[in-house]
């Protein structure tokens, strides 16, 4: 089978976990796949837009109660906020994010850049009753869209405003 036969289809990748492969979707995407019915959206590894250059941010350098204005750039954090505030800014997100929308905070040992693979979804699903994890790259590329919900990848590819030959 051909890789390309993937992009825009639903593939099982581990037992009860499906993925969709997205062909040059943007974070426009987004507004499509958010649900009302999940609390929390978890933006993860998130990098501030030109954190190659130095920029001035308010941050917490030894304690979560001090904060010193510093130059910082390749500024990259984890954050969790409701569902409702993620949508009020979307407009604002033009470049790649990966995101999780979930029901139940993480546990302080689940964290995406080092929890791979089966284990990482098991944990999504039964620690923190998630959704989807979505990633969009920066550069049009192709992205992935993950869920145990299969019939959610379903009505989606099934959504009569989502083109899929040409992902907004």
């Amino acid at each position: 089978m051909d890789w390309s036969e993937n992009v825009n289809s639903i593939k099982e990748i581990y037992t009860g976990h499906h993925q969709i492969i997205l062909g040059f979707a943007t974070v426009d995407f987004l507004k499509f796949v958010l649900s009302d019915k999940y609390k929390y959206v978890w933006m993860c590894s998130h990098k501030t837009k030109d954190s190659l250059d130095w920029n001035t941010y308010d941050l917490p350098l030894f304690n979560n109660h001090d904060h010193y204005k510093v130059l910082a750039r390749h500024v990259a954090f984890d954050c969790v906020m409701p569902t409702n505030n993620f949508k009020a800014i979307l407009s604002k997100a033009r470049h790649g994010i990966t995101l999780i929308q979930l029901n139940e905070l993480p546990k302080y040992y689940l964290n995406p850049a080092t929890t791979r693979d089966k284990i990482r979804y098991e944990i999504l699903l039964k620690g923190c009753d998630y959704l989807f994890e979505i990633s969009i790259p920066s550069a049009t590329d192709y992205g992935t869209l993950v869920s145990f919900n299969r019939d959610f990848l379903r009505l989606l590819l099934g959504h009569e405003d989502i083109n899929w030959d040409n992902l907004p």
